[in-house]
């Protein structure tokens, strides 16, 4: 698992699970087949995964992959780190913060009781739309009875081996909750909704260098940019290069990038940069 650089081992709740799938399966269940959760050891990623993200577990349907955000490896342990969503399909809205932590990503399963159903999350805002997704995931049961009663057998295993709790309304978890929380952490706003947390003097001044989709960049304006810039500026930038797919269509860019993280001592986020390539 190089790919988790510093961190060397995944969070304890990640473990609990590969050990459950082992008796889910001995017992004629899975948390694939049954909850539409699958695990990745190794890493799972698409040229939209933020680069401090690090993946862990996937639907098996159009690329959705969820991870364990970093922070640019300033998260002390992963298993408090916030859990995100990517969706490469949804270009625009593919990326979105979707649990506190990986304790509470498998509460939002077992809420759901389908993994797929959280990545309906990335292009949702209202309370309306959390609504009416949870009416019809109701309304589809009765027609689905021997899945529901698998999904519920998996659900109760699930909550007895993580301990973890229904979520009582997802809607003021994901969009209430969750983003208050992460907005309190953020010092700079960044295209994917991510945002940058403070990393060094919060007093020095920050600035955005605006970046879009199939925009021409100037490298001379960059590095000058990168010379100058707050380390938190730099990650803002090379987050939004990512997110507007920059650093995958222009390799002049992905160089400088790619040597500005090392300069950053983003070792790490690099070697995922890479892995991404290969």
């Amino acid at each position: 698992m190089s790919h988790l650089g510093k961190y060397e081992q995944m969070p304890l709740t990640f473990e609990k699970l590969k050990k459950l799938e082992v008796v889910l399966e001995k017992e004629g269940y899975s948390l694939d087949e049954d909850l539409g959760l699958i695990l990745q050891s190794d890493y799972y990623s698409y040229s939209v995964t933020p680069y401090d993200v690090i993946t862990f577990a996937s639907i098996g349907c159009d690329g959705i992959h969820f991870g364990l955000l970093t922070d640019f490896g300033t998260v002390s342990d992963l298993e408090n780190a916030f859990v995100v969503c990517i969706s490469p399909m949804d270009f625009g809205s593919h990326i979105k913060i979707v649990a506190r932590n990986i304790r509470e990503f498998v509460s939002l399963i077992c809420t759901m009781k389908d993994t797929g159903a959280i990545s309906n999350f990335n292009h949702m805002k209202e309370e309306e739309e959390y609504l009416n997704l949870l009416k019809q995931i109701k309304k589809e049961e009765p027609e689905n009875k021997e899945f529901i009663e698998r999904a519920n057998y998996v659900v109760e295993k699930i909550i007895s081996t993580i301990r973890c709790e229904i979520i009582d309304d997802v809607y003021q978890y994901v969009e209430r909750m969750i983003r208050t929380e992460r907005k309190q952490q953020t010092i700079l706003p960044t295209l994917d909704g991510l945002g940058v947390v403070a990393m060094e003097n919060v007093f020095r001044s920050h600035s955005i260098y605006k970046l879009e989709e199939d925009m021409n960049i100037n490298l001379n304006e960059v590095k000058n940019f990168f010379n100058t810039a707050s380390t938190v500026s730099k990650l803002a930038f090379i987050r939004d290069a990512q997110f507007t797919n920059l650093i995958s269509d222009e390799i002049e860019l992905k160089e400088l990038l790619i040597n500005e993280m090392i300069k950053l001592g983003l070792n790490d986020e690099v070697g995922r940069l890479k892995n991404i390539d290969d």
